[in-house]
């Protein structure tokens, strides 16, 4: 299985950033979380603060398998947080540019509101592979991940249903994620693969549109080192003039909410 640690990973120095974007993580080419993520980590490299934030991103021409460069600049910076712009290029043109924020290690009043959603614990459900014809995921990026459904149920699937895809979902092959901008990659990646799915709950099998992200925000609430295991929830509210809305949230093993995001899609045949 792919490595997200190693095919996320950056070099460089004073704002330039080599990469290679892996086919191990394609979806359409390589996934839309997946580069967030090479950017992310490259702005992780550059920023004075260890603990990313939020990332705001556009994604503004499909990636492809190969090298990539990251460039990346401060766009302000306090004693307590940093905002960064990191933009992926491939051949001299833009793919992806994203907006960060960093901050300190800090102190402040704390609550919770947040419930998780109501789930079995991934251990008592079978792995998606186990519906999937020939056993087989649709796409490589699917290769990489443990993926266990809970909403819908197998039995449902082929909709009509609620717009939503509510999963457990662990990397196969564990990357360091001690390191808080590899444990915020991963969230991306598992945000930008779950809104889309929803979507598609809501209509009657074969969906016959695809429908590319355009943007993608996420805010990282909590770091999720110590849980393999993320619990997934997308929704779509809406898909209006080939316009689709998503939501997520994304939560740890033992009920924490590490982070949330919101997403614009883009029907096209």
């Amino acid at each position: 299985m792919a490595d997200f640690g190693l095919d996320s990973a950056v070099s460089g120095a004073d704002g330039r950033h080599g990469a290679t974007l892996s086919e191990a993580w394609e979806i359409w080419g390589p996934q839309g979380g997946y580069v967030a993520a090479v950017a992310l980590r490259a702005a992780g490299l550059e920023a004075a603060f260890p603990r990313p934030a939020s990332l705001a991103c556009q994604f503004l021409r499909p990636a492809q398998v190969g090298p990539a460069e990251v460039r990346v600049e401060s766009l302000r910076g306090t004693r307590r947080a940093e905002a960064l712009r990191a933009t992926v290029l491939q051949e001299g043109e833009p793919i992806l540019t994203a907006l960060v924020w960093t901050v300190a290690l800090l102190e402040g009043l704390d609550h919770s509101a947040a419930d998780p959603p109501a789930a079995p614990p991934p251990e008592e459900l079978e792995p998606w592979d186990a519906y999937l014809p020939g056993g087989e995921p649709p796409f490589p990026y699917w290769r990489n991940l443990d993926v266990r459904p809970v909403v819908p149920p197998p039995s449902e699937w082929g909709g009509p249903a609620e717009p939503r895809w509510l999963t457990w979902k662990r990397l196969r092959t564990r990357p360091p994620l001690e390191d808080p901008f590899v444990d915020a990659g991963r969230m991306l990646m598992v945000a930008d693969s779950a809104m889309y799915p929803a979507a598609t709950q809501a209509h009657a099998e074969p969906f016959p549109y695809v429908a590319p992200s355009l943007d993608l925000v996420i805010s990282f609430h909590d770091q999720g080192s110590d849980s393999e295991w993320l619990l997934v929830d997308g929704f779509s509210p809406l898909s209006q003039g080939a316009l689709v809305a998503g939501a997520a949230s994304i939560w740890s093993a033992d009920g924490r909410l590490l982070a949330s995001a919101a997403q614009q899609m883009l029907q096209r045949t």
